[in-house]
This record gives structure tokens, sequence and C-alpha cells, in this order.
């Protein structure tokens, strides 16, 4: 049978793609995303920082007027708050790790400028932030702000090292091994002996260190793109207010140089491969048996059950290996720039030395958690250590002590260990070696030879400064001690100043712009997503067929963020804590919750997706909803942070769809916003199944005792309560929690029950346009009224009525609708 094969036709083969997103170009898919999502969680805190400077130096000079630094000095501070450090002291690693890359800017210099003009409430043409700066020197300051943290907790990590080596080492000044020499056996030492040498090399990387930092430590700020300006500033007070310990003296070299960045990275390898080396001998204490080999460091074996394996010893050398490569990457990458070039030398290189630095940071953890485990076994006994032939070099030496030329007595000695070691050695084969090596004895050498070889020990009262001996190790101890107590000061009082200056700036700035310092007005945690409102329908067509609707709306959605929107529109100070996923639909909230000068604290799921939600909509009917948790179902307590709890009113919404913040999680949040001072407010939304009494019982028991407010609609008053009158059902609920019960009735308008007494608010006939967000809405406004002082019976008239009008109201309107009423606040 003859198989016949066709010829494979090129139209028909496939293409591969070249880009992931279709939004995107495929350069900037393929660089510019990449390189915004690497670069933007470390550069955007220190970008933000940077620029509170450069504005605060620009107000001072009078470069800028009050009026318009302070305008940016307000704007930038929403955005430190947003992105920057919880506390002086933080570790280098970046508070948010990612940022949506939307396409609508190219890197983070221009989407800071986008944040920040949003944040002013301004366009981003009347902008002043990089009047006399460039994205050169910005840059070129940034990458020295971030690195110097990074040296900051690498040299602590460090001399915590050597102090843990240090309190080993006194510990083990008698466990005596064999030290070898070309993996053979040499001569005896001990534990302590190698620790101390260890220390004294990472005391020798940690001064390195201090040195690199120092370099590291000054400020090209005010180069601009490398020539300076023309306009009078004054660069050592921007260096002041970031803690640079001086300014550039030569402005080309601040922007183009990259020395620093060299040495950096040329230390990481050189910690590494100290580190490796010292890795592979412990490997082989460990596997002798001379050491204990703890459990936490160990892998088993696939096959042999009763093997464990020190696998964290191998991958020290890996990421060793890992470390080099990143050295070369830099190296590299740098020689391959014009001396002038701003962008091979440093831009391109920061992915090498932030990777390098995370790295080094947890090779140096390992090697520090396995020297606290380092703990005597079985160690070689003294008949051992004498088999080995590690005692010869002490026979030689006692010979030579007695005139007999050096080469001489180590030739006998070779010759006795060829005929056996020093256990087996008997008197007549010494005298025979010494006699054919033309030595004369009249026995003292023969006696002096047997004994001088068999006892190990003797190398601990050995006296030379540097030896395992014990008075020698004590000495060594003692003096790396105070090596690395002095290096800890001068690391201590480098980051005392870039913390201190950090906060001086802070204060600064807020005392210049006239932010209050103080918690929002209304903090709302939960849930939010993208919502996709199909208008004019609430069913799906038959399968297999398609149904042409009016109108397909995305916009923000969740109670929580519609809540935190209308909060901020109505113009409360507001902020939103909720979690979102890193996909587009991600992306899209955080664009369309920022568009309304929000505090966001939107914590960002890896690999993850956002909730979505499709609401089904007919006019003027009840709409339905079809959702997805996405990263909302992973949000929990560990993902709100204080600041959360600092507001007057903290409004946790959309219970049900936070499996991570229900029962027991939910009252630890209550718990902390009454703890912090604020009125607690809950509106849980309906369970997805219905009101069952598991569901009622955890409400009851974890979450109703720690409410102040409850918000519900109709159905969930009735439902959570199983009574069928809205007023009884309030009383109940009022009754049973102590808690201000107010609900939200529809076309009925609103109640509001205070213990016994309840109060009606009836609705204005309209005509809706659009019910979604109207529940959050109204929770918005009451909480708005009551932030004004007004009563209660008024608040709850006042969020009936703008509900209301806002369903009958066109949703791109709404914003306007809200903004008009702050004028209500007088």
């Amino acid at each position: 049978m003859t198989q016949e094969y066709s010829t494979p036709d090129p139209e028909a083969a496939r293409q591969a793609p070249l880009r992931d997103r279709e939004d995107l170009s495929i350069y900037w898919d393929n660089h510019l995303r990449v390189a915004f999502e690497q670069s933007a969680p470390h550069d955007l805190p220190a970008m933000v920082e940077a620029s509170l400077a450069h504005v605060t130096m620009l107000r001072e000079t009078g470069a800028l007027t009050e009026k318009r630094a302070d305008l940016l000095l307000g704007g930038l501070l929403k955005l430190w708050r947003r992105w920057g450090d919880e506390e002086p002291g933080e570790d280098w690693r970046p508070r948010i790790t990612s940022f949506p890359f939307e396409g609508s800017v190219e890197d983070p210099y221009y989407y800071l400028e986008q944040q920040l003009a949003a944040a002013c409430g301004i366009s981003t043409t009347d902008l002043d932030v990089q009047l006399a700066r460039s994205r050169n020197d910005l840059d070129a300051g940034v990458f020295r702000m971030v690195l110097r943290r990074g040296i900051l907790d690498l040299a602590e990590l460090l001399l915590q090292s050597v102090r843990d080596l240090e309190a080993v080492a006194e510990r083990t000044v008698n466990a005596l091994l064999i030290g070898h020499t070309h993996r053979r056996p040499a001569q005896p030492t001990t534990i302590a002996h190698v620790l101390s040498g260890l220390a004294e090399a990472l005391l020798s990387q940690a001064d390195e260190l201090l040195s690199v930092y120092d370099e590291m430590n000054v400020s090209p700020l005010g180069s601009a793109a490398f020539t300076g300006t023309d306009i009078s500033i004054d660069a050592q007070r921007v260096a002041d207010l970031l803690g640079f310990s001086s300014s550039f003296t030569a402005s080309y070299e601040a922007v183009a140089g990259a020395e620093h960045f060299m040495r950096l990275a040329g230390l990481h390898a050189r910690i590494a491969s100290t580190g490796a080396r010292w890795a592979r001998v412990l490997q082989e204490w460990m596997n002798l048996g001379w050491v204990r080999m703890p459990d936490e460091f160990t892998q088993g074996s696939s096959i042999m059950p009763q093997k464990k394996n020190p696998v964290v010893l191998e991958h020290l050398v890996s990421m060793t290996g890992a470390a080099n490569g990143e050295a070369n990457a830099v190296f590299t990458t740098i020689a391959a720039g014009w001396y002038e070039d701003s962008n091979n030398a440093t831009t391109d290189v920061q992915k090498h030395l932030w990777s390098s630095t995370e790295r080094m940071i947890r090779f140096v953890r390992l090697i520090d958690g396995l020297t606290l485990e380092i703990e005597p076994a079985a160690l070689p006994s003294d008949e051992d250590i004498v088999r080995s032939g590690a005692t010869t070099t002490a026979v030689a030496e006692a010979l030579a002590t007695q005139a007999v030329p050096w080469r001489s007595a180590h030739d006998v000695v070779g010759t006795l260990f060829r005929q056996g070691d020093p256990t087996t050695w008997e008197s007549d084969q010494v005298e025979a070696a010494l006699a054919e090596a033309g030595i004369k004895d009249d026995g003292g050498l023969r006696d002096l030879v047997l004994s001088s070889g068999c006892d190990p020990r003797r190398i601990l009262e050995r006296e030379q400064p540097g030896s395992p001996g014990r008075q020698a190790m004590s000495v060594a101890l003692e003096h790396a001690a105070r090596r690395e107590r002095a290096l800890a000061a001068q690391f201590q009082e480098r980051r005392g100043a870039v913390d201190a200056a950090r906060e001086r700036l802070l204060t600064t700035a807020t005392e210049l712009a006239g932010v209050s310092t103080e918690g929002c007005v209304l903090s709302v945690i939960g849930n939010t997503n993208l919502d996709v409102i199909v208008h004019c329908t609430q069913t799906f067509p038959p399968a297999g067929t398609e149904q042409i609707v009016p109108e397909i709306e995305m916009r923000l959605g969740g109670s929580a963020a519609i809540a935190a929107q209308r909060g901020a529109q109505l113009g409360l100070a507001t902020r939103l804590t909720a979690k979102v996923g890193d996909d587009p639909s991600g992306r899209m909230v955080r664009a369309l919750a920022e568009a309304d000068g929000l505090e966001l604290d939107l914590i960002t799921a890896q690999s993850a997706d956002s909730g979505l939600t499709v609401a089904a909509e007919d006019q003027g009917c009840e709409r339905s909803f079809l959702s997805s948790l996405g990263a909302m179902g992973t949000f929990s307590p560990d993902d709100v942070r204080a600041e959360a709890f600092q507001a007057k009113y903290v409004l946790f919404s959309g219970y049900f769809l936070l499996p991570g913040l229900q029962g027991a999680a939910a009252a630890s949040l209550l718990r902390a916003s009454r703890t912090s001072g604020a009125t607690s407010v809950v509106d849980t939304g309906h369970p997805d199944g219905g009101w069952t009494d598991r569901i009622r019982a955890e409400l009851f028991e974890h979450v109703l005792p720690h409410t102040d407010i409850v918000l519900p609609n109709e159905s969930e008053l009735l439902g959570l309560t199983g009574v069928e009158d809205v007023e009884d059902a309030a009383r109940n609920l009022a009754a049973r929690t102590g808690a201000l019960v107010v609900a939200k009735l529809g076309a009925e308008g609103g109640l509001v029950c205070t213990g016994e007494e309840v109060h009606r608010a009836a609705a204005p006939v309209v005509t809706p346009l659009d019910t979604t967000g109207a529940g959050d809405s109204f929770n918005a406004v009451f909480l708005w009224a009551l932030s004004q002082d007004w009563d209660i019976a008024d608040a709850l008239r006042q969020a009936v009525s703008v509900a209301s009008d806002l369903v009958a109201t066109e949703p791109h309107e709404r914003d306007t609708h809200l903004r008009a009423l702050r004028a209500l606040r007088d």
C-alpha cells in the first residue's frame, strides 16, 4: 500500500499570535506593557515621594505659586495614601504589587501625570509637576531611592546573620571535626572556627554594602535631562527632603552614571558566591552526619522513604547562578549603552537589580535560618580524626621544633602514613623511618612522633590568633561582634535619616496643602466588580436564538463600589476597600472608580479574574442578576488596612458575595470599626438560595451584634426577621440587635426604626429609567445627610427623595445631580 503525502497549504498554516491583548499594538503589548507591569509597583510610590519634594521646593523658591503648588501637593498626597508605605521603616518591597496597564499611557512617568491630574481635578495639560525636571533625573532619583531601601534591608539581614553565626560559634567552640582541603581530610578544626570565618566574610560584604549605599545615596534630582535648568531651583533642598546625604556634583554623571548599579550587582553576586561555598560545606557535614539535618530544610525522596535530602543547600547554589546571571546582565546591558544613554545603562538594568535584591534577601534569610539550626550530631571521634590523617601536620611540626629540618620531618611522616594511620604506628616503624631519613635519635624523637599525632584536641589549646583555640576564638568572636555593632549603628543611622526625611516631607506637604490627616467621613468595605447592564429585558432568549436589545452598558458595579462612588460624588471624603482581579475587567473597575477621586484601596488578586455581574433590567421593573465572585471570593480580613476603619462611618456592603468576610471574619471587621470610634453600618444584600435558619443565625450571632446601623431593603428585612409586616419586622430587628434599622421600600419610600418608634418617608412618583444601584445610592445619601448633622427623619426623607430622582435620571447625568446636592451642606 502506497502512502500519499500532501503538500501543506501555506495559507492554511496557523499564524502564531504576535500579541496577547488585541487592544494594544505589537510593540506596546510585547514591551511597554511588560515594562510597565514590572516597574510601576517600585517606581510609582517613589515618584510620588520625589514629586512631593520637588513641588515643595518649587513653592519655596517661587517657581510655582503657592496656590498652584498646594493643589499639586494635595493630589500627590492622595496618591501617596493610595500607593505609599503605611509606616516609616517599611521594607523595600512595594505595598501595591501590580498596577493596571490600560494602554492609555506608555509608562509610569505618564501614568503618574494621568493619576495626579485626576486626583487634583484638573487636566494633564494643566500640570506643573515636571517643571524644571526631566524624566531622566526623576528616574535616576527614583532608582536610587528604591535600591537604597533594598540595601538597608539586605544589610540588616547580613548583620543579623553575623550575630547568629557568633551565637552558634560560642556554643560549638569544642565541636571538633575534620577540616578539608581539595575535599581531602587536612587538619582538625571546630564548627566555631569555620563559622567565625564565615562571619568575617559577611562583615566584609556588609562593609562594602555600606560604601555602595553611600554612593547610591546621592541625589541626581535637579540635573534635568543632564545639563540642569535655567529655572532657579534648589537641588540640595530636594536632596534634604528625600533623605539623600548630598546632591550631585556633576549633572551628566548624575543622570547617565551607572557605577552604583554595577557595584551593587557585583556585590550581590559576591554575597551569593560566598554563601554557595558555605552551602557545599554544610551539605557535606550533614551527609557525614556531623551536624543535624533539620527536617524543615529537607525534602523526601520519591522512591526511598528512608531518605531526607537537604535540597535547600542545592537551591542556594542554584540561586547563586541566578545572581551571577543578573550581575552579568547588568554589566552587559550597561556596556551596550552610550555613556550619555540613560536608557540601556540605567532604566533597563532596574529589573535585574530588583530581581537580584529580592533574591539576595531570600538567599540570606535561608543562610541565617540554616545557621540557627546548626547543631552537632555524630561528630567524628578523636580516633576517627587521627585515622583520617588530619593530625599528621602536628607530628611534622613537633619534629621541626626539635631541630629536624621541615622537609625531612615531612618525609618521615609521609613514610609512616603510607604504612598506616597514626593509630597503627609502632616504635620500630618510627625508628626505621627516622633512620631512613638520616636522623639520629636516642628515643626522644620516636616518643615525640608516637605521642604528638594522637591528640587532635591539642588544637583547642592553640593560642595563635585566628586559630581554633578556645581563647583565640573568644578574641575573634568579640572582634566580629564589635565590627557588627559598629556597622549596624551606621546602617541604623542611615535608615533613620531616610525615615525621618520622609516623615518631615509628608508633614510639610500636608501642612502646605492644608490636607486633613484624619480619616475619611465614609469608608466602604465590600463587593466591587464590573456591571454589565442589559436594558429592556429580564429573560434570555430560547437556546440557539438571539435577541437584539436597545443597549448593553458597562459601569462600576457592586453595592460597596456604587455606595462609595455616590458618597464621593456628594462630596464626602470617601474610601473604598475591595478586591479585584488582575484582568481587563479589574483594570476597568479601577479606572471607573478613580474617575470620581475616591481614596482607593483595591487589592489585586494575582492570576485571578475580577467579579462580574450581569444585570437584566426591564424598564420600570425589578432587576435580576447573574454574578461571578472572582477575586471577591478570596477577600479576607487580612486584606483590609487599618486606614479603612479611620472614618466617621464604616459601611460593610455585599456580605453574601464575600465568603471570606462572613461569620466571625465579619465580626472582626465590625469590632475593629467600633474600636476605632466609627459608626458601623451593614447592608447584607440578599443571600443566594434565600433566607435559611442557618443564615439568620449566622447574622444574629456574628454580624448584627456589632452593627450600629443596618440598611436592608424590604425583602431582606422580612426574610431576615421572618415577620410579614415591614414595620413589625423593623421593630423586631431593632429590639433584637439594638441597631438603627433603615429600610428601603422601593416605590413605597423608606422607614427608619429607633426602638419602638417608626418614621416613614413616602417616595415621589417617578418614571423609572434605570433602578440599578438605587439602594446603594440611598445608603450613601442617608449617611451623607447624617454626616451633615441632619436628624434621622430628615435624613430618611432626603435619601428616599434622591434615590427616587436617580432612578428617573439617565445614568450619565447622575454625577451632576449628586454634585448639586453639595450646596445643601450649608
